[in-house]
């Protein structure tokens, strides 16, 4: 290879690196962005879930002991 051919490809190496910087730098913010969901969603989300969940949940026994009660008095009745 002559010189010439060495420094028409010197571009391409050059826009590698920056394109590895580039790529590199997205990686990096991307990770932290994930660990900062992550942290949202085990620290704010699933707490709220859980207790929405458990009032839900007396809510619906609540109900389903009515309709208990109904169905029990409707066979009473003749």
């Amino acid at each position: 290879m002559n010189e010439q051919d060495k420094n028409a490809r010197r571009p391409f190496q050059t826009a590698g690196e920056r394109l590895d910087d580039l790529l590199g730098d997205a990686s990096q913010r991307l990770e932290e962005e994930t660990q900062t969901l992550i942290k949202y969603i085990n620290d704010e989300l699933v707490p709220a879930i859980r207790d929405h969940s458990t009032n839900a949940l007396r809510i619906a026994s609540e109900k389903l002991s009515q309709v208990a009660d109904q169905m029990d008095s409707s066979k009473r009745k003749p």
